[in-house]
């Protein structure tokens, strides 16, 4: 078996590829997050003409942790060439079909994500002192990867 992975994530939604596109980059840390799905998708059926989210552009995926990501919806708006046109709009609240876009752009490029992987099942492995998570793809194939206990972190104290 390999090392084990720092998190495996089931299911690839925006909260999930929120945290995925956070742990991108972060040295040492390995992730890994499964969906059966064969590609992203937000609320299809839902991605009516005219309508925006709820909460202004800067609540995307990784903004409000972390403004200098690469993952921002400002970084996908400089990489299509919308930066300016959005800009000159002047609304604050993302169309729901860019959003379902942004997020694909998103799930697309980050190597952590991983879609037509069904979690089939999450066992203790006493061997390894680890869960392992097993995942089959849509061909078939069964894959069984470790992941690490999640040990309690005490957070620093603020004053």
């Amino acid at each position: 078996m390999t090392a084990p992975y720092d998190l495996v994530g089931v299911g690839i939604g925006p909260f999930n590829l929120s945290l995925a596109a956070l742990c991108d980059g972060a040295p040492g840390l390995r992730a890994l997050f499964l969906d059966a799905k064969p590609a992203f998708s937000w609320h299809p059926g839902l991605l009516l003409e005219g309508t925006v989210l709820q909460v202004p552009f800067l609540a995307d995926l990784v903004t409000m942790a972390d403004p200098t990501s690469r993952w921002s919806y400002l970084n996908y708006l400089r990489c299509h060439d919308r930066m300016f046109p959005f800009f000159f709009s002047e609304r604050f609240h993302i169309p729901r079909r860019e959003y379902d876009h942004y997020c694909r752009w998103v799930a697309d490029r980050l190597p952590s994500c991983r879609f037509d992987a069904e979690v089939v099942a999450v066992e203790w492995d006493d061997a390894a002192a680890a869960f392992a998570v097993v995942y089959r793809s849509a061909g078939g194939a069964r894959t069984r990867v470790p992941a690490r206990v999640p040990r309690p972190v005490r957070p620093a104290c603020r004053q």
